[in-house]
């Protein structure tokens, strides 16, 4: 493969300059690409005056301004590669506004959660090559300049030329990218995972934390579950979006907390500062994303004659903690009564 330099190579765009987008944006500008972001208000204003980067490996890593460009969504018309990484409910409207300022040729690859954000690119922006992404770790935002990777793992994305071209990016970045072929597969495995983003924000607690109470775990357990027999049922594969084998992570949730512990210490590789992205929009005033994650589940099973309804609990549950505003912190025994009433 040739190695792309990063003066030269693609510039990359970012839309959606949130915790996800800012820091994969602000680590490929770290080891030298042509990095644009698209952003407005508070954000717009504190990235103005630089960024921060950390990670939990103790990495840490402070952007002066001249070493990136940020504007409105017109500054990305300059930009070879697109990295969309809005949240799935403002995609159709970014999408559109996108749309007025993208350069001929230009490459979309979505970075988002749930499923059929690409097909809702690619109808769109159909002049335009959209390929798929996912971000399967998770990204904290400190302050409105600042963001915290808290936890390992790697970027995935499908195939492309300008998917290799990024991959040559991220490597001197140090940024972690993986290409992937059967992208629709690991789609679902990403979703079975972000299927915790709810719960993360119905317990109110850190993920490590949260981790620790079994009543959460069943119950995340219960809803994974609830997904694979949809995806049986319409004979949808799967590809797991971590190492672990994702339909024994079902298996792994319900063993006792002290076995948790052992068995999963990979997958708990992450600080306290750790949450969902779902606790981050609740913080933010932002609707959940519930409906394109656990919605998804319960729109699956119904079309193939299927009921999830704990993935509908929890779509509730959530509806209910934004509705308030604050999280209700409620007991993982509590949590899972509610779930086991649920499913009866």
């Amino acid at each position: 493969m040739t190695s792309v330099n990063a003066a030269t190579g693609p510039k990359i765009g970012i839309m959606g300059a949130g915790a996800i987008g800012l820091y994969i944006g602000g680590m490929l500008a770290h080891g030298g690409a042509q990095v644009v972001f698209a952003a407005r208000g508070r954000t717009l204003a504190s990235v103005q005056r630089g960024l921060s980067l950390s990670r939990h490996d103790g990495f840490n890593g402070t952007l002066k301004p001249e070493r990136y460009e940020i504007g409105g969504v017109e500054g990305l018309s300059r930009c070879d590669v697109v990295l969309f990484c809005t949240k799935s409910g403002d995609t159709e409207t970014a999408a559109i506004e996108l749309g007025h300022s993208l350069k001929p040729g230009a490459t979309i690859i979505s970075l988002q959660n749930g499923v059929g954000n690409v097909e809702m690119l690619k109808r769109l922006l159909p002049d335009h090559e959209v390929v798929a992404g996912t971000v399967p770790f998770n990204v904290v935002r400190l302050s409105p300049n600042a963001v915290h990777c808290a936890m390992e793992g790697a970027v995935l994305i499908g195939p492309s030329r300008a998917s290799a071209s990024l991959a040559d990016l991220a490597r001197s970045s140090g940024l972690k990218l993986e290409i992937h072929h059967d992208f629709e597969a690991l789609q679902w495995g990403k979703l079975l995972l972000n299927l915790n983003n709810g719960l993360n924000v119905i317990s109110g607690q850190p993920l490590r934390r949260q981790f620790q109470d079994r009543g959460y775990r069943v119950v995340l357990a219960v809803a994974m579950e609830e997904l694979l027999a949809a995806l049986d049922a319409a004979r949808i594969p799967l590809i797991g979006a971590t190492r672990t084998n994702p339909r024994l992570i079902p298996k792994v949730l319900r063993l006792p907390t002290w076995l948790f512990r052992i068995v999963a210490r990979q997958q708990l590789k992450m600080d306290e500062t750790a949450r969902s992205s779902s606790w981050d929009d609740l913080k933010a005033g932002r609707e959940p994303e519930t409906r394109f994650l656990n919605g998804a589940v319960c729109s699956l099973a119904e079309a193939h004659g299927l009921a999830a309804p704990v993935n509908a609990l929890i779509c509730r549950l959530v509806d209910e903690v934004f509705a308030a505003g604050t999280s209700p912190e409620m007991p993982g025994d509590e949590l899972l009564a509610l779930a086991e009433r649920a499913a009866t």
